[in-house]
């Protein structure tokens, strides 16, 4: 190898090692910025928020129109709609449309948010009806001048489902909506309103909601009575719930698995969730609860089931632990701990032991470093099913995960005679039934009652007990020293270089934006590269965001020549940003 070789060798070393310093020292200041510049694509014009403080809640005669500024992308389509209004008895809800605002929007039929989260569930879609402004003063108006959270809690009864369909999303959202605008400090509750338009009711996981706002939530229930509250007399249908500011859908971000409706389950592939948006989101939570559990130190969470999918040797199984690794073992399960009591357990223990199922969801509260070890009954294959296994992967959880699956069938307990929504078989013929129970692997299946997977995942065990502590000690192990954060989540992406923005006017107007890649790019080790383009309107203070993996993007729609506009520009790897906006005026 020559003199020259060598030489420039070493000094690529020596720069690529500045680099890695220089973004170390840049992450602390980063992580500030987070808390209020998380990427907001839509700045909210006060004075428009508080159109009708200064009025009675009640109203009528009074002509207005509704506008909105929607964020869509492959995932997901969130609007900020102003003056957005409810028919309670239809179930309805009315956008009086300006003939003139209407050409420049990008709201339509074939465009309606969803309230829900999960990308291959529909039936969820904002039921939205279109009235011209010139009706709208026949109507008697309450008006809600809050800021609401308009959306469907997906699965309210389960654990996992609400704080992955739910709760993650919802503390995004709201961080998108509410940060840049306010002083809020990062653990300060929400200055906004939930308003659910499912038809559950309030539930066990109510209190996790009402930790974000400082309003209790509003269900839809709520807002169809409020038209009896005046004892008004209104002609049949002319009664409105108005919202003067109502984000409706949440940003999906933050999601990181399919449950199954259209193709068997499994992790979301294009998935952008980062570590930080989840601890973020845990931090927050951790904050707001208030727990009476015990303060322990050196401990491991078993969690316990009491009705199915039980462990049948668990006092065994607590007992060798505690003798083998002479650690305590505090069993939690629905029946004999509060939720907040459990949420505090699991974010000071070392790890969590669990039969598969909605509690493992707890593990986000893990600190980092610590394990989760996974059990799957007799038949159900660990490799088909892995919400918490995805979770705990996610790059900068630092949770060292494992799994164990029982494949004995002498030590597996089948409930031939459940209901069938509990593994019950015998609703179908005895051939089906007896195929069922040898099954040696569970077919892969959609969502979401299919009897071979119901019948398998509701059985009891008696877990091997030695396999299981062989697990235990490597996962602890492997959990010491990853307490630091990695040093590839501290390397984020630079400055994107020479933002430029073109107006061009032939038929209609369009806009194209081209850049160049950040200059620290091919120091970083990544597997995702790409750049979020926000479009604001100078005078409306409206804005949309794009995502795109391209050096350039043309906009076609909404575009106005009289308009002038401001493109703001960054660049995102594997989900991690410098958080740090360019920004280039746009103009003819």
């Amino acid at each position: 190898m020559s003199l020259h070789m060598i030489t420039h060798a070493v000094m690529f070393a020596v720069i690529a090692t500045l680099v890695k310093k220089y973004f170390q020292i840049l992450y602390q200041l980063d992580d500030l910025q987070d808390r209020c510049l998380y990427a907001e694509w839509e700045h909210s014009n006060k004075a428009d928020l508080n159109t009708h403080n200064t009025q009675d809640e009640s109203q009528s005669n009074m002509k207005f129109h509704s506008f909105e500024t929607c964020q869509s992308n492959f995932k997901t389509h969130v609007c900020h709609f102003k003056n957005l209004c409810y028919q309670p008895k239809e179930n309805l809800f009315v956008f009086f449309y300006n003939e003139d605002e209407m050409k420049y929007s990008s709201l339509n039929r074939n465009n309606i948010p969803s309230l829900s989260t999960p990308a291959d569930f529909t039936g969820h879609e904002l039921p939205l009806t279109f009235l011209s402004e010139n009706f709208s003063s026949q109507f008697s108006v309450r008006w809600i001048n809050k800021t609401s959270y308009i959306f469907n809690r997906f699965k309210s009864d389960n654990l996992m489902h609400v704080i992955h369909d739910d709760l993650l999303p919802l503390h995004f959202t709201m961080k998108h909506f509410e940060n840049l605008k306010s002083k809020t400090a990062a653990l300060d509750k929400f200055d906004a309103q939930i308003v659910f338009m499912d038809d559950w009711p309030p539930g066990d996981y109510r209190a996790l909601y009402e930790l974000f706002t400082g309003s209790q939530p509003q269900y839809k229930i709520d807002l169809q009575e409020i038209e009896q509250q005046d004892g008004q007399e209104v002609e049949d249908g002319r009664e409105l719930v108005c919202f003067s500011s109502a984000i409706v859908g949440l940003l999906t971000d933050t999601l990181w698995y399919n449950y199954g409706f259209v193709e068997p389950q499994g992790p979301i592939l294009d998935s952008t969730v980062n570590a930080h948006q989840i601890k973020s989101s845990s931090h927050f939570i951790l904050h707001h609860l208030v727990s009476n559990a015990q303060h322990l130190t050196d401990f491991i969470v078993l969690i316990s089931r009491k009705e199915n999918r039980r462990i049948m040797n668990e006092n065994d199984l607590v007992q060798t632990i505690l003798q083998k690794f002479s650690m305590k073992v505090v069993t939690i399960s629905s029946e004999t701990h509060s939720l907040t009591d459990m949420i505090s357990l699991v974010s000071d223990a070392k790890g969590v032991i669990g039969m598969h199922g909605s509690l493992l969801i707890l593990a986000m509260f893990l600190k980092p470093g610590s394990f989760l070890i996974e059990l799957f009954p007799y038949a159900v294959s660990p490799d088909q099913y892995t919400p918490y296994k995805t979770l705990a992967n996610i790059k900068g959880m630092d949770i060292n995960y494992v799994s164990w699956e029982n494949t004995n069938q002498k030590s597996t307990v089948g409930h031939v005679d459940y209901p069938p929504e509990h593994g019950g078989l015998m609703h179908l013929q005895s051939e089906v039934q007896k195929e069922i129970i040898n099954q040696k692997k569970v077919p892969k299946h959609l969502c979401c009652d299919d009897p071979s997977w119901l019948y398998h995942i509701y059985q009891d065990t008696f877990v091997d007990i030695s396999a299981i502590l062989n697990l235990i000690k490597p996962a602890m192990n492997n959990g010491k020293n990853t307490n630091i954060r990695h040093s590839e989540n501290l390397e984020t992406p630079s400055e994107i270089k020479n933002l430029n923005c073109q107006v061009i006017k032939e038929k209609t107007c369009s806009l194209n934006i081209s850049w160049e890649i950040p200059w620290n790019i091919h120091f970083l080790t990544f597997e995702k590269l790409n750049y979020e383009i926000i479009l604001e309107e100078s005078a409306a203070e409206a804005s949309v965001k794009y995502v795109t993996d391209k050096l350039k993007l043309d906009i076609h729609d909404r575009i106005d020549c009289e308009k002038d506009y401001i493109v703001w520009g960054k660049a995102v790897v594997d989900g991690m940003s410098h958080d740090k906006y360019i920004s280039k005026d746009c103009h003819m």
